[in-house]
């Protein structure tokens, strides 16, 4: 997807996590600041969907609020298709990372503790399967040149790992989507076992899991 925030809009986003306790680890502020810089930065992964300081503001204020979360603090930057938000988590034992509000009260988990493992993830189901951009943009030297564009945000080894991906053929495979779906055929980089063993390798071993209530559902 094409971003093009005002970048003046960053600040607000540091201003947003002070006001909550808050202090943005480097890589997600550089992440959140490219996000943001109206330099018309392609972030190929879909079901990504960027939020503006005030969809953030919005979304703590009717949901992810200290009153709704006793003890938790969110701070929501992005979201999916289902308004789901990514969110910059600090939980009530203090461990901090990045989870995504599920709704319903459905059992998350924070799995990430820093923003290279979970936009590297991102990008390792976009190496599995293709299908969701158009055919001008499923080409390896532009996704490579995409993850170069992207080195603030992330660590050393994921974009080697990223880079390492997309400079592999892209061939077709058998792809799919749950245990029940039907078999299709998708251009991709990688196969669907070596992207579910590279997902369990970038999220934690142990993550902490956990459910977003509203005070109402308790």
């Amino acid at each position: 997807m094409n971003l093009s925030q005002d970048a003046a809009m960053q600040p607000s986003f540091e201003r947003l996590a002070l006001k909550l306790g808050l202090e943005l680890p480097d890589r997600l502020a550089a992440l959140i600041a490219l996000a943001q810089s109206g330099n018309d930065l392609r972030f190929s992964p879909y079901d990504l969907l960027w939020l503006s300081p005030q969809e953030a503001e919005r979304e703590i204020d009717e949901w992810l609020n200290p009153t709704d979360q006793p003890g938790r603090t969110f701070l929501p930057f992005a979201t999916n298709g289902s308004g789901e938000p990514y969110c910059f988590v600090r939980l009530e034992n203090g461990a901090m990372g990045i989870a995504q509000a599920l709704h319903y009260g459905q059992a998350t988990s924070l799995a990430y503790t820093d923003a290279s493992p979970w936009i590297t993830s991102h990008y390792v189901r976009l190496a599995a399967d293709l299908s969701p951009l158009p055919m001008q943009a499923q080409d390896g030297t532009a996704l490579v040149k995409e993850v170069h564009s992207l080195h603030s945000a992330l660590l050393p080894a994921d974009h080697a790992l990223l880079t390492e991906l997309f400079s592999r053929p892209c061939v077709t495979m058998a792809f799919q989507d749950g245990p029940k779906s039907r078999p299709r055929t998708v251009n991709a980089f990688i196969s669907r076992e070596e992207e579910r063993s590279l997902l369990d390798r970038l999220e934690l071993p142990d993550p902490i899991e956990f459910a977003v209530l509203r005070d109402w559902m308790r």
